[in-house]
């Protein structure tokens, strides 16, 4: 059963409407007063609105001005004795899907709000669609993610995803490789929801093919990686990727970096950053290979971000930034409790507004120094 709030100050007009509306089956709310209209419009849901331009207390335009502002989406039929082009411009400018011109055919406007309901019941199913769809690629997203973390000795290490739209167009990968070393990918590929998500598996599909064969050189499997993307996809479709390679034993760090916002190397109270080495993969044919490579220490903390978690806005449009997070970092904390305290503090400051997904990866050497 539809709800439909009738408001309409002329008696016999809106009696004539709870009647027909009732026959036809839908539940009905009928108020002749603006004020009141518009406070019940707010508080209630209903599946329609019938709202008359002119009204004590409140007129119809600013009724359905303030439901679209308040982001209401209830279809809104005016009803109006104003019959000028002006007006129905007007009323169809402010949100409205329907202007009536009184005086009306009966028969006519049961018709219109039938298409209607019939619209807004469909639009229901697609968002349903929409939805369950969704949730089964975030499901299969998910699956892709490292379940389980290989055990480093002298090394600890974590990541945490908060995707803006269900599904990320970023991704993070923990590659275990020969000689008990490390690969660690953190990528982000341009655009959001479904189709940057389909993009990034295909990327994280790809690098975890190519790592293995390049145990010790990043650069050489970015290279790869950035020449199938670019044989594979439309030139506005590009990722930065940050893949480095940690060997626990060496104490070395040695990485690609393809676009990707620098990471923190910290040592001591001491910021290192790890600078771009080449444009995003699947800019261009071809990448050169660059890669660098650092020495690691005891107590050493690498930290891998995406742009979406230093460039969260609140609602002043003030960014999260990068200080804030380093701010947050303890040295003797766990990488867990820092990457997922990450998150929070950058939900918590954007509040509703995340606009972009937010990831980060966070490694510690701990033990002695190697012999």
């Amino acid at each position: 059963m539809n709800r439909i709030l009738v408001v309409e100050d002329e008696p016999g007009i809106a009696l004539a409407l709870e009647d027909s509306l009732r026959l036809e089956g839908h539940e009905v709310e009928v108020i002749a007063d603006g004020m009141e209209a518009g406070r019940r419009s707010r508080e209630s849901t209903f599946d329609l609105i019938l709202l008359d331009a002119m009204l004590p207390g409140k007129d119809g335009f600013t009724i359905c001005r303030e439901l679209r502002s308040a982001g209401s989406n209830t279809p809104v039929i005016f009803l109006s004795g104003r019959a000028q082009e002006y007006d129905r411009v007007r009323g169809l400018d402010l949100g409205a899907n329907d202007y009536v011109v009184k005086p009306f055919s009966p028969d006519e406007l049961m018709a219109r709000v039938r298409r209607l309901l019939r619209d807004r019941e469909n639009g229901r199913e697609q968002q349903k669609q929409f939805d369950d769809d969704l949730r089964a690629a975030a499901a299969v997203q998910e699956s892709l993610f490292p379940r389980h973390h290989p055990s480093m000795k002298g090394l600890e290490y974590s990541a945490a995803c908060r995707p803006a739209k269900g599904v990320s167009g970023d991704y993070y990968d923990f590659i275990p490789l020969e000689s008990g070393k490390l690969g660690l990918l953190l990528a982000d590929v341009s655009g959001k929801g479904m189709g940057a998500a389909l993009l990034g598996a295909s990327l994280h599909g790809a690098l975890r093919a190519f790592a293995p064969l390049a145990p010790s050189h990043p650069g050489e499997v970015v290279k790869r990686v950035n020449r199938l993307l670019f044989q594979t996809t439309s030139s506005e479709r590009y990722a930065t990727v940050f893949y480095g390679i940690i060997d626990p034993a060496a104490r070395t760090l040695t990485y690609a970096n393809a676009g990707h916002c620098p990471p923190w190397l910290i040592r001591q109270k001491t910021y290192h950053r790890l600078a771009s080495l080449t444009p995003p993969a699947g800019m261009f044919a071809e990448l050169a290979p660059e890669e660098a490579g650092v020495p690691l220490e005891c107590g050493d903390w690498l930290v891998i971000t995406s742009d979406g978690i230093s460039e969260a806005s609140n609602y002043n449009g003030e960014d999260f930034g990068e200080m804030r997070l380093m701010a947050m970092l303890d040295p003797s904390d766990t990488t867990d409790n820092f990457c997922c305290a990450a998150l929070d503090a950058v939900t918590s400051f954007a509040g509703d507004k995340q606009a972009d997904d937010l990831t980060i990866i966070a490694a510690r050497v701990i033990g002695t120094s190697p012999a």
